[in-house]
């Protein structure tokens, strides 16, 4: 008798921001305020500074930051930006407990924006239930914030692994930050999915190491991707929201649903 061999589940690797949560609010404002209460959290520690003049300095110094980063792809830690804007101010030896909580008034704020996606634990649920193996791969240049956003939605449980960018010293769509993932998770990019919103980070980062990728649009209406040529980037995969990929792979896969 012959038996059909069992296809293989492909791993699947989950961005975070604007995958599976959403940021409700004005995001440069939003980043303002939080420059302001990293300066007032100084103030309020006794540090001689001009709260104004600071938040606005740390605003520069990130924002050129920011700039750099989509060309280089290194990933530096927010504290080296908050040393320079120390720096400028002539601000020596302030004592580290001061800048945990500057640092750590300045994301708590930015974190009470971040809200779980309607779909997200269904979506994650059905895909673990169906024995699908899960990563998450996310840029962001504090990695106690992210953990912190992760375990706020309670999101943890469903991934193998995480790998963010801040400890990794490089960002999406950097080859290394993929391939750093699978070698961890010891699959072959052929055997995996990148699911995101982004088409020059995640996108285009999963096709240059040959893996698939499927690109989640209902948040895409940004900068990132209203900057990339029409046509460009192309994903494999495009689902308006994560309730649709589990039919999604269950097809890919020829299995099926539960």
């Amino acid at each position: 008798m012959l038996y059909k061999e069992e296809k293989k589940l492909p791993v699947l690797l989950f961005d975070l921001g604007f995958t599976l949560i959403n940021f409700e609010g004005d995001f440069y404002q939003a980043m303002q305020e939080s420059y302001r209460r990293l300066a007032d959290s100084l103030v309020g520690s006794g540090c001689p500074i001009d709260a104004q003049k600071f938040a606005a300095k740390f605003s520069e110094i990130i924002s050129e930051y920011h700039r750099c980063r989509v060309v280089d792809l290194i990933e530096r830690p927010v504290e080296e930006f908050f040393e320079k804007t120390l720096a400028f101010f002539s601000i020596e030896n302030l004592p580290p407990e001061v800048t945990v909580d500057a640092i750590n008034a300045m994301y708590t704020y930015t974190e009470s924006w971040w809200k779980v996606e309607k779909d997200a634990h269904e979506t994650l649920q059905r895909l673990k239930a169906m024995g699908y193996r899960m990563g998450l791969i996310s840029n962001a240049s504090n990695s106690p914030d992210l953990n912190r956003l992760i375990d706020n939605h309670d999101l943890r449980d469903y991934f193998e692994i995480i790998v963010i960018s801040a400890d990794e010293g490089i960002r999406k769509p950097d080859p290394q930050i993929f391939l750093n993932t699978l070698s961890r998770m010891s699959v072959k990019p052929e055997d995996a999915i990148m699911i995101g919103d982004t088409l020059p980070a995640d996108i285009l980062g999963a096709r240059n190491v040959g893996m698939r990728s499927v690109w989640i649009t209902r948040r895409a209406d940004r900068q990132e991707n209203n900057e990339v040529e029409a046509g460009t980037i192309q994903p494999d995969y495009e689902i308006e929201d994560l309730s649709s990929l589990v039919d999604l792979v269950a097809g890919l896969n020829g299995s099926a649903r539960s």
